[in-house]
């Protein structure tokens, strides 16, 4: 086999760039924006499934996801590393509107050793507040996986055909007359909430558009 030969057959894993995707498993409506440093859309409804491959190095974005079109969100937060790494995690800080379902975020390369924070973050059905998200800007909740595995989200892993989405407030309280997050925006987030593990992310607070 010739040298370009080897390239050719070599190119498909090597450049092999994973994707986010979410899936909705609940029995109503999901809404979601994908807003990162350069894109803002309102919210739409989602039909069955949403997925977004990894981009340009830096660029973080969060999928805003709320049971209706202008209430609570949670997020789901990812920045493509120009390490060869996918950062993520999920964000509660903005609300826990799916707390009924809960949440589950699997990653297909779970367990990897050399990322050993590639793993599962799973907020249990009927928990009010999920410890393995962000609740508070400070906390420390972000995963690491190589940028070739896919990030799947299932809203309600266990099914909830019958469950009412919650409308428990965000972690960081905030006045009972405080109006609906809106989702348009732009990136407007302090650089030095950028970096954390030594890895270039997006915060969480700086989606708060």
């Amino acid at each position: 086999m010739t040298g370009a030969a080897v390239l050719l057959a070599l190119a498909p894993s090597v450049m092999a760039m994973g994707s986010a995707t979410v899936i909705n498993n609940c029995g109503y409506p999901i809404f979601y924006a994908p807003v990162g440093q350069n894109t803002s859309p309102g919210m739409s409804q989602m039909q069955g499934s949403y997925s977004q491959q990894y981009s340009q190095p830096g660029n973080g974005y969060s999928i805003k996801l709320s049971p209706s079109s202008s209430g609570q969100v949670t997020q789901f937060e990812f920045t493509l590393g120009s390490d060869g790494k996918i950062n993520y995690d999920l964000s509660n800080i903005d609300g826990n509107p799916f707390a009924a379902g809960g949440m589950r975020v699997e990653p297909s390369m779970a367990g990897d050793s050399s990322n050993p924070s590639c793993q599962v973050i799973d907020c249990p059905a009927g928990a009010s507040t999920c410890t393995a998200a962000y609740n508070q800007p400070d906390d420390v909740r972000t995963h690491v996986c190589s940028d070739q595995a896919d990030l799947v989200l299932t809203m309600c892993p266990g099914g909830s055909g019958s469950s009412t989405p919650t409308t428990s407030e965000p972690a960081s309280s905030s006045p009972a007359s405080s109006p609906a997050p809106s989702y348009g925006g732009s990136w407007n987030g302090p650089p030095a909430k950028r970096a954390e593990h030594g890895h270039q992310r997006i915060h969480s607070r700086a989606f708060r558009v």
